[in-house]
């Protein structure tokens, strides 16, 4: 006989089409998020976004939630690229995953802090290079002879979406991580 780890998190993923579904922030996301400065996206950046990106970028998000109601959600942590994402019109037919988690857990505290705090210092290291990421991206796949250049974003365009200048998008002199060239993370 197993016995279930006390401090385990009971929770289903689904897939759900986005117009099926309302969201609103859990009360302790709310009062965290409360005194936080969040930075818009710049005005019509989802209207250059073409509708098979719409679909792969949906693809990537997983929003954690609890349930109030079959269609009602609450967010147990911000998830900004999701709420850029549904404001094109061609989202509200596309699917986004649900990682629910069960009312009865009696941790739901340590799965907001853990999402809220802990992912985003994991993740801090990787994403501080944003910029230089794309940059160096851009110029390797350039020169990449599988893609063809038509299929490569121009800078400007991705400076459009970061809300930055094209000329903040440049390599760093220094390799960003090392690689081994085969592929390998």
């Amino acid at each position: 006989m197993r016995m279930k780890n006390k401090n385990m998190v009971n929770m289903k993923t689904k897939q759900r089409l986005i117009n099926s579904f309302t969201l609103d922030y859990h009360p302790l996301v709310a009062s965290l998020l409360s005194e936080e400065i969040t930075v818009q996206s710049p005005s019509g950046v989802i209207d250059h976004l073409h509708e098979h990106e719409i679909h792969i970028l949906l693809k990537t998000i997983t929003l954690y939630v609890i349930s109030v109601t079959h269609e009602h959600f609450l967010l147990l942590t911000p998830e900004p690229l999701f709420a850029l994402l549904r404001q094109h019109p061609c989202a509200q037919s596309q699917k986004v995953s649900l990682c629910e988690y069960q009312h009865s857990a009696d941790n739901i505290e340590q799965t907001i802090t853990t999402l809220m705090f802990t992912l985003p210092a994991l993740q801090y290291s990787s994403q501080s290079s944003t910029l230089k990421t794309l940059a160096s991206r851009l110029n390797t796949a350039k020169s990449n002879p599988w893609l063809p250049s038509n299929s490569l974003p121009k800078k400007n365009r991705l400076a459009l979406f970061a809300g930055v200048s094209p000329s903040a998008i440049r390599s760093d002199i220094k390799k960003l991580t090392s690689n081994d060239g085969k592929g390998n993370a």
